[in-house]
């Protein structure tokens, strides 16, 4: 008998170390399953939790995916709820709920929300949102429940740590500026950062901006009209050994500008700014190990394993920081190899 197992990937965007192999008997009968998401930011303003439904049973699994009743759970038949507990740290780096009750409790509002169009029901989809600017505490464990109303039974829990303390950029840096070295045709600008705790997997990306200076000469006299612009280009991501003080990745000079000239489709004139922007994204073990069973990259193995920190159901419950960023100057002359490099692209600088 072929095993129909639907699970509904929820809107993580996007990051092995551990992870759960779960295994389900093709034999069994149908059984609803909950399927939790949530990925906290204590630089976020809002908290958001996704739940459905996957389910094992005979038929056609792409039938069940688009209707909305199949995978998501009726309004005000469940509630999500978070638990803020202090953390205990052992001997050996692994952390644990600490007391006897939470410190602190927070509830989460059913809302609706648009969804790309997909495999799966794509209409407004259900989550659960709760405002959180300013108020999480990376010191501490934050455990999900979600309670099934009509029993008052919860039916699935997770708990995460933050990720927690302040990131030094390193290179580049207000001496060495964000430019490209070494030999001709294999340029790199050399990123470094010193380690967060519980990071275990980083993503730089570079924020170039620049301007585009449009002269109208429809009016007199005429009128300059200046748009800004920015483009995102990521380098290579990182995995950490949880041991080393710093990290580092280069950004090869010719993938910055066939990126930078792929996203820009006219040739008026532009000039660029003297800053970059260089965020460094980062997330924790659960997040990590959940992105890398889904897309193992290089991996030989054959019998791919599906990773949950979910009790009683699947999905993911991690952390991530996505806010922390570093403006970097970069050489303001308009003959440093950095601004002739921008010019020869022909797109306008």
């Amino acid at each position: 008998m072929k095993k129909n197992f639907l699970v509904a990937l929820a809107f993580l965007s996007g990051i092995l170390f551990s992870s759960c192999e779960v295994e389900f008997s093709p034999n069994d009968d149908w059984k609803e399953v909950p399927v939790v998401y949530c990925v906290l930011d204590q630089d976020d303003d809002t908290s958001y939790v996704r739940v459905q439904r996957c389910f094992m049973g005979e038929g056609n699994q792409y039938s069940f995916a688009t209707n909305a009743d199949s995978i998501n759970y009726p309004q005000g038949s469940i509630s999500v709820i978070m638990e803020e507990w202090a953390k205990y740290t052992d001997d050996a780096g692994h952390t644990y709920r600490s007391g006897n009750a939470p410190k602190r409790s927070f509830s989460f509002s059913y809302q609706l929300m648009p969804k790309d169009d997909g495999d799966f029901y794509s209409a407004n989809q259900p989550v659960f949102a709760c405002p959180t600017a300013g108020i999480l505490d990376s010191t501490c464990i934050y455990r999900i429940r979600v309670v099934k109303n009509a029993t008052a039974d919860t039916i699935a829990t997770a708990e995460t740590t933050l990720i927690s303390g302040d990131m030094l950029l390193t290179n580049p840096n207000s001496v060495t500026l964000f430019q490209f070295s070494g030999t001709s045709g294999s340029k790199k600008c050399d990123i470094r950062w010193s380690a967060m705790e519980d990071a275990r997997q980083y993503q730089p990306v570079v924020r170039f901006f620049y301007r585009d200076f449009i002269v109208d000469q429809t009016v007199v006299p005429y009128d300059t009209i200046i748009r800004p612009h920015y483009i995102d280009i990521p380098c290579n991501s990182v995995k950490s050994n949880m041991r080393n003080p710093f990290y580092s990745t280069q950004l090869d000079q010719n993938y910055f500008l066939s990126t930078v000239k792929a996203n820009i489709h006219d040739t008026c004139n532009k000039n660029v700014i003297d800053t970059v922007q260089i965020f460094i994204t980062c997330c924790n073990e659960p997040l990590a190990a959940y992105l890398y069973s889904n897309n193992p990259a290089g991996s030989l193995n054959q019998d791919p394993f599906l990773y949950t920190n979910v009790e009683g159901g699947l999905g993911v419950v991690a952390s991530r920081r996505r806010h922390i960023s570093f403006r970097i100057e970069s050489p303001g002359s308009s003959v440093s190899n950095y601004k002739k490099s921008l010019h020869d692209l022909g797109v306008g600088f």
